[in-house]
């Protein structure tokens, strides 16, 4: 058995930002150098960030990529294993156009290749280009890549023959045991997989099962960050030959996390020249094995990573909410706190005629535990002025649902008043329960530039309210999330006593419910036979349908579940079936 050092670059990768990402890889692979490691491993395209989308699409794009590369391997650095594209196979024609003289031009562009790249101090010396191209949930790769080809690539570090392998190459047995069958003695996969609950476990135990299958040490190296309404978790990890985890980076946090690997030895491979940098290599070295978060602590650490990442890369410099005095609102300021610091968040109540005088003390309280100045701005002055701007077109003054949703809008329009005046953006706080059954406001409650609970179910809200307190209390903090939040009933406050369960069941029957159907597209007949009452399950099932055109327009939130409104369940909006009308 032979030892191989390496280093595992956990770097939070910004799309496009190709500058900024040869920047973090040249300072992951300085501190590795001064540890004396034989390989820099980072994730997959964390040249270009991850999911590049339309991006690819464009030549000039490609091209800097090439060029960014061509910087990666230029410097004096040790050897890394980085993901970017490269072209591969046939040009395919993209159409024609003319010349000025009005000669006709055929154009091509290279297909291109999702790919890691072995560089070392001689250049490019190896490219692993990805065979398993998914094309479900969040991910269209077949959109934009040729699938790779060929039998894969292998390199030798320190006498280890290592397999190169990117992201769902692994989740098939098929590309490791090729790998292996060609002599491979370690495999070294590159991620950029996107967290949703449970995910921790479902990638060791298929890591696992892979190596115990190959006899093979596994490094799965994972990309860290927010992009848009995705969230990379990090916890990059090693299993030895037997499946058992002997090293792991934190969860959500950039990190360099520096493994010694036993593997068989080996001469096959393209030999990669490290010498130069493993002078005076310590003689041990101890792997770390971060502790694994709590499954409310992952989901609650996704969602503050997923708002700092979406303000910050976005150029904004602090957010504003409206804060009711209910309990969304109290957790998004919470998390918006956790992401951007106090300082940089700023908390309206817009009380309005039927505004409970708990409701507004509550949100004023708020403001004192998260130590986060809150407005009070009342929208009576507006919400009287249109209702006598309306009572002549409608003959009379607003009823109903008209004169509710004028208040929501008016908050609405408020918030992005002040978002315009003040350059921070306005984060919205629906929750997953509510998006799916419409119960939301279009262009009021929904109004914003980033949903960060629109996959947060309202049973899940309560969780993470407790968890956030419970974090609080051990260390000493008030806890930000009063009591009285947390245990009165929830209401929009639009109509005099209202309550949520006016309109909707208990909300711990509903998100039951939504889970059968939304996540795991079960059928009405199906929910019914599981012992679902008939006719509420056929109103649920309708309110979630027809509500597909609020939530085609409600801004992007971060994905916290397997299935997530938006990018992975993707219906019509125009859409006559019915399962009743077969």
């Amino acid at each position: 058995m032979t030892t191989v050092r390496l280093a595992l670059a956990q770097m939070n990768a910004l799309v496009g930002g190709l500058r900024d990402n040869v920047a973090t890889l040249q300072r992951l692979r300085t501190q590795a150098a001064a540890q004396h490691v034989s390989l820099v491993i980072a994730p997959e395209l964390a040249l270009t960030g991850y999911p590049p989308e339309d991006l690819l699409l464009r030549d000039g794009f490609i091209r800097a990529a090439g060029e960014a590369l061509a910087e990666i391997a230029a410097a004096a650095l040790p050897p890394v294993l980085v993901g970017t594209v490269v072209p591969e196979g046939p040009s395919v024609p993209l159409g024609s156009s003319r010349d000025s003289r009005g000669a006709s031009l055929s154009m091509q562009r290279p297909r291109i290749a999702n790919a890691l790249v072995a560089v070392d101090t001689d250049g490019i010396r190896a490219v692993a280009t990805k065979r398993l191209l998914p094309n479900y949930d969040v991910f269209d790769e077949q959109r934009y890549f040729h699938r790779g080809t060929g039998p894969g690539a292998i390199i030798n570090v320190d006498g280890v023959a290592i397999g190169l392998l990117i992201c769902e190459d692994i989740w098939a047995p098929e590309p490791a045991a090729a790998l292996v069958a060609q002599g491979a003695t370690l495999l070294v996969v590159a991620n950029a997989s996107p967290f949703a609950r449970g995910r921790r476990v479902d990638r060791e135990s298929m890591l696992a099962q892979r190596a115990q299958e190959t006899g093979c040490p596994i490094v799965y190296v994972n990309m860290v960050g927010g992009q848009d309404e995705l969230v990379f978790d990090g916890q990059s990890v090693v299993v030895d030959a037997t499946g058992t985890v002997i090293a792991r980076a934190s969860a959500f946090q950039e990190e360099l996390l520096v493994v010694e690997v036993e593997a068989r030895a080996s001469d096959q491979g393209v030999v990669i020249n490290d010498a130069i940098f493993i002078l005076d290599r310590p003689a041990t070295h101890t792997n770390t094995v971060a502790e694994p978060l709590s499954d409310i602590a992952e989901i609650y650490e996704a969602l503050v990573m997923g708002t700092r990442d979406y303000i910050r890369k976005n150029g904004f410099r602090s957010a504003v909410l409206g804060v009711s005095g209910g309990i969304d609102s109290s957790l998004v300021a919470a998390i918006a706190v956790d992401a951007v610091g106090a300082r940089a968040v700023h908390g309206y109540a817009m009380p309005s005629r039927y505004s409970s005088e708990h409701s507004v003390a509550d949100a004023l309280d708020l403001g004192v535990r998260l130590d986060i100045e809150v407005t009070q701005i009342s929208i009576e002055p507006a919400h009287q002025a249109l209702i006598e701007m309306l009572t002549g077109p409608l003959g009379g003054a607003p009823q109903g649902l008209t004169e509710e949703n004028l208040q929501s809008r008016i908050r609405g329009v408020t918030w992005m008043a002040l978002s315009n005046a003040t350059g921070a953006i306005v984060l919205t706080a629906g929750n997953k329960s509510e998006m799916a059954v419409g119960y939301a406001t279009l262009y009021g409650d929904t109004a914003g530039g980033f949903a960060v609970i629109k996959d947060v179910p309202k049973t899940l809200v309560y969780e993470l309210c407790r968890y956030r307190n419970e974090v609080a209390a051990a260390n000493g903090d008030p806890e930000p999330i009063a009591l009285s939040v947390l245990t009165k009933a929830p209401s929009a406050e639009l109509r005099p006593d209202q309550r949520d369960d006016q309109s909707l069941p208990p909300y711990d029957v509903l998100d039951a419910l939504l889970a059968l159907y939304v996540e795991e597209d079960r059928t009405a007949e199906e929910i019914i036979a599981l012992g679902y009452d008939h006719d509420l399950v056929t109103r649920i099932t309708r309110l979630v349908d027809v509500a597909e055109y609020k939530r085609r327009q409600v801004p992007p939130g971060v994905r916290i579940t397997k299935k997530a409104f938006g990018r992975d369940r993707r219906m019509p909006i125009t859409n006559a079936y019915r399962p009743e009308s077969r």
